[in-house]
């Protein structure tokens, strides 16, 4: 599966216009920026999540739409994905929630419970989908994380024995996990339910063991 730029949704699949650059360039509603790319990540209209800046990576566009195609998972849609003076534009789905990350302290025991095995139904399907035969980005590119391409250029034939390339987001920890409350009319209680995963920009076919290993320099220990 091959994408290349520019890339534009057909206009009957958008919840409406397009931004223009104007837009993009006055919009004062901004998300917070899980790392630093160098540019900025805002709402516009409540309808569209526009990310830019020189650092920002064309995977990610390429990764959403591989999710789409392939898989059952809540994630933003890609609209468009383009460059502007030579630098990149993602235009996603806006996906209202809060992360995980916020919502964490303030869950039951259950809705831990019932978000950890969402969260599992999502991975297992992403790790049953059939292995690729190759090591790297949706779009047969180099693998696009720093950790893995530090560690395989030190430990090549450790890190690819007995480990074949199985489909990772590559950034899984709270802040990426978006969630939302919800009605149960079983219990009459409020709960809360995955709203979506976000932040796929180092999705790729990794070693089987990726997603596990890259974890833990993200957790910090300080709770369950």
């Amino acid at each position: 599966m091959s994408y290349s730029l520019p890339y534009y949704r057909d206009a009957g699949q958008l919840p409406g216009p397009l931004p223009d650059q104007n837009e993009i360039e006055r919009a004062t509603r901004i998300l917070p920026k899980i790392s630093d790319y160098g540019g900025r990540l805002v709402v516009i209209r409540d309808i569209y999540v526009v990310k830019y800046g020189p650092l920002v990576t064309e995977n990610e566009g390429y990764a959403l739409l591989f999710v789409e195609k392939r898989l059952n998972v809540t994630a933003p849609r890609l609209y468009a994905m383009y460059r502007n003076q030579d630098i990149p534009y993602i235009v996603m789905e806006y996906i209202p929630g809060i992360s995980l990350g916020t919502a964490w302290p303030s869950l039951t025991e259950a809705n831990k419970h019932s978000i950890v095995g969402q969260l599992r139904c999502i991975f297992d399907q992403m790790r049953a989908l059939p292995s690729s035969g190759f090591y790297g980005s949706v779009n047969r590119g180099p693998v696009p994380h720093s950790f893995f391409s530090d560690y395989l250029a030190r430990h090549l034939p450790l890190a690819l024995q007995n480990n074949p390339p199985m489909f990772t987001h590559g950034d899984l920890y709270r802040e990426n996990v978006l969630v939302r409350k919800v009605f149960n009319s079983v219990t009459n209680e409020e709960e809360y339910e995955v709203a979506a995963l976000v932040d796929w920009e180092t999705a790729g076919w990794y070693p089987s063991y990726w997603e596990y290993a890259h974890i833990f320099p993200l957790l910090q220990w300080s709770d369950d």
